[in-house]
């Protein structure tokens, strides 16, 4: 067995590396990867002032690089803290709301095609943003809206809207459009027992109409739809579709490249007089029992 084969039985004993294997493919030239790092470190300094720099900024010089290979089969190159921070203990960020995913999971640029978003429940309603409006155009603002709809829901003054990051049970975030002065513990509101029966019987007609498959389509859309119908109409919603669950997947292995920048061989350090005289104590100790040793082998009975 090679030294690279037993280093990585040797990882593999340790649980906090049980996803480590051999990953297909080759690794990018240093020198590419050292430059992408250095043009995203560029782009974070301009978010932090630089006292701040030391805790949110990395250096190159910490960083270790290992090839993850994700449940799609997709393999990516990543980065984390040193030799013994593993890909799948890291939180990489989210591309869209730059907050942390789960630990183990990875966003993969690869075009996987459309996909439906899952609705995941609302776990934890974290912190939001208040935003002005000016009056709403008196005309539609989308093509397919007709006049007599858009005048339903058109906002005729400057109007005002919180806007929510909400937590999912995923672990993902999300955004939520709220009252603004609507608070989580003052929960949904409800419409009337009157109102969800129309409700209700709009939508179960205009599903059943043979020319027109109504919006939305089969599917986990529709099915949201009538849990929220059976829920009474709930504003704010109690659930949010997750983009991110369309994009994220999880690290199924991992395989070391090495350090970001090439670390060398420190030089031995030089003896110092002090070394010296401990060296020469522990000598002059070791022949003192060795010469005690020998008389006892010469005089056996004084032992």
């Amino acid at each position: 067995m090679s030294a690279a084969d037993t280093a990585l039985v040797d990882d593999q004993t340790r649980e906090s590396a049980r996803l480590l294997k051999r990953v297909p493919g080759r690794a990018r030239p240093q020198k590419e990867a050292l430059r992408e790092f250095e043009e995203g470190v560029a782009q974070l300094r301009q978010h932090y002032d630089p006292v701040f720099w030391p805790l949110f900024v990395p250096e190159a010089k910490n960083m270790f690089r290992w090839r993850v290979e994700l449940e799609c089969g997709c393999k990516h190159e990543v980065n984390t803290h040193g030799e013994d921070k593993y890909p799948d203990d890291r939180r990489f960020p989210d591309l869209i709301s730059q907050c942390r995913l789960p630990a183990g999971e990875f966003w993969c640029t690869t075009d996987h095609g459309p996909a439906q978003k899952p609705y995941r429940d609302i776990v934890e309603w974290v912190d939001r943003k208040v935003t002005e409006f000016p009056a709403d155009p008196v005309e539609p603002e989308y093509d397919w809206m007709d006049a007599e709809d858009w005048a339903k829901i058109r906002k005729p003054k400057p109007h005002t809207s919180a806007f929510w990051r909400v937590r999912l049970s995923c672990g993902h975030y999300e955004q939520v459009c709220t009252d603004v002065d609507w608070k989580p513990e003052d929960g949904p509101k409800l419409v009337s027992e009157e109102r969800i029966v129309e409700i209700r019987r709009d939508f179960e007609e205009s599903w059943a109409a043979a020319d027109n498959p109504g919006w939305p389509e089969k599917g986990v859309e529709r099915d949201h739809i009538r849990k929220m119908i059976d829920l009474r109409w709930p504003r704010p919603e109690p659930e949010r579709d997750c983009f991110t669950c369309t994009q994220v997947r999880r690290i199924t292995g991992y395989q070391r490249i090495g350090w970001l920048v090439t670390r060398t061989t420190p030089a031995p350090r030089p003896s110092t007089n002090l070394d010296r005289e401990k060296i020469e104590a522990r000598l002059a100790a070791a022949e003192a029992e060795v010469q005690r040793l020998r008389k006892q082998l010469d005089n056996p009975g004084n032992a």
